[in-house]
């Protein structure tokens, strides 16, 4: 028994020697929610059914009804329309606006905006391993990569709702370790379906001479920073505000799946849309508790805190390649909330483009160990100008132009 222990010991060591003298390969990693991105068939369900026609019942819902009088394009959902309509398995009919009315779809706007969001991900993405969320399927995902994908292994589930996850990574750069994971427990299955949000999802890859764990998430939306005022609870993650609430729900499966699955490999990447600015959180005083009354005020402090070691990140800092005054306002959105007109100079097409520009988007990494001093990158945000932008159809412009994503892309060069 004695000497199969150091039989086994000599071996671990000689392994991980092996890993730690292996070398390191410079890839391009990026993180892109899609908004709403369907398949072409799913969008094509969904487009027949927002062009039905919708009558108000006595209870005050909006229902399907060939003698109604609105279809469901002119419906302003939300807002004063109730409807009767599953967002799990379709997405509302009002996800492109122009001018905050909701701007009908057609097949041929689709098809333009699949072929925009392919020509960002070649000339301005150029990842070679891309985390996707809001995307209903792999092949919403295939329709969108160059070259319909021909280059890319990709990855996904078909199980929770609309809005899943997916991986793409370049079959010449990167090998698969087995198969994706689905991570369930983010989605709280415990609770109704209605109010679970997304689970997350993971793919470990060998990449030159080393195998990197990527993870990405979707957190819960609107639960976004600590620094928001107006003095409610909005955007505290330790009140009782029902955004907050999931979203803090959401902090100890996160956190077990970090612990776990953070071992056993070379290099770790979370990336995603994590709905929460995390840059916020780092500006405030060092002193702040991490949790009050039993509940964390930090997301990323409580998720993120070194136990075991092999689980501590590193949150990328974030840069916007853009003019002078841009560029200086997407630093100072780093440390406070900006106000209207400064948030409009960031969503303009001549700056990023996108309605949610920052603060929602983020890669974390654990480099190789042996990783040279001031390795760790800093991410960049990808511009996505007047491709950020919906239009309706016009007499001059008889198709909508929609816009490919309310996020810009974030992307990063890591040596892995």
């Amino acid at each position: 028994m004695q000497r199969q222990h150091l039989h086994s010991l000599a071996l671990s060591l000689t392994l991980g020697l092996a890993a730690g003298a292996a070398s390191a390969a410079d890839v391009t990693v990026a993180t892109w929610n899609l908004g709403w991105h369907l398949d072409a068939p799913l969008a094509t369900r969904w487009i027949a059914a927002c062009g039905q026609k919708f009558s108000k019942s006595a209870d005050g819902l909006w229902r399907p009804d060939a003698a109604g009088p609105k279809t469901g394009w002119q419906l302003r959902w939300g807002r004063d329309a109730k409807i009767e309509w599953d967002i799990g398995q379709l997405p509302p009919c009002d996800v492109w606006q122009s001018r905050f009315k909701p701007v009908p779809v057609t097949e041929a706007a689709l098809a333009k905006r699949r072929q925009q969001i392919a020509e960002v991900l070649a000339t301005k993405v150029n990842a070679d391993v891309i985390a996707f969320q809001e995307v209903s399927s792999v092949q919403a995902v295939r329709e969108v990569l160059p070259d319909g994908g021909r280059d890319y292994e990709v990855c996904g589930f078909t199980s929770h709702k609309v809005q899943r996850l997916a991986f793409a990574w370049k079959r010449k750069v990167a090998s698969a370790v087995g198969t994706c994971e689905v991570y369930a427990p983010l989605a709280l299955p415990d609770r109704p379906v209605k109010e679970q949000p997304r689970p997350g999802l993971s793919v470990t890859l060998r990449i030159g001479g080393h195998v990197t764990r990527f993870m990405t998430v979707h957190l819960k939306s609107s639960c976004v920073s600590p620094l928001e005022g107006g003095g409610g609870t909005r955007g505290q993650l330790a009140s009782d505000d029902k955004a907050c609430s999931v979203l803090q729900a959401q902090l100890q499966p996160l956190e077990t799946w970090l612990q776990e699955r953070s071992q056993g490999v070379d290099a770790v990447v979370m990336l995603g849309d994590f709905n929460r600015n995390i840059a916020h959180e780092a500006s405030l005083p060092a002193n702040t508790p991490v949790r009050s009354q039993g509940r964390s005020t930090n997301l990323w402090r409580e998720v993120n805190d070194g136990v075991p070691a092999a689980s501590l990140l590193t949150a990328l800092d974030t840069a916007c390649p853009l003019d002078a005054t841009s560029a200086a306002l997407c630093k100072d959105a780093k440390s406070r909330v900006l106000d209207k007109p400064e948030m409009a100079q960031l969503t303009d097409a001549k700056a990023l483009g996108c309605r949610n520009p920052i603060g929602l988007d983020h890669i974390a990494v654990r480099l190789p160990a042996g990783a040279a001093a001031g390795a760790v990158p800093v991410a960049e945000k990808v511009a996505l100008g007047f491709l950020g932008r919906t239009l309706e159809a016009s007499d001059k412009r008889p198709e909508p132009l929609l816009a490919v994503s309310d996020h810009c892309p974030l992307r990063a060069r890591l040596s892995l």
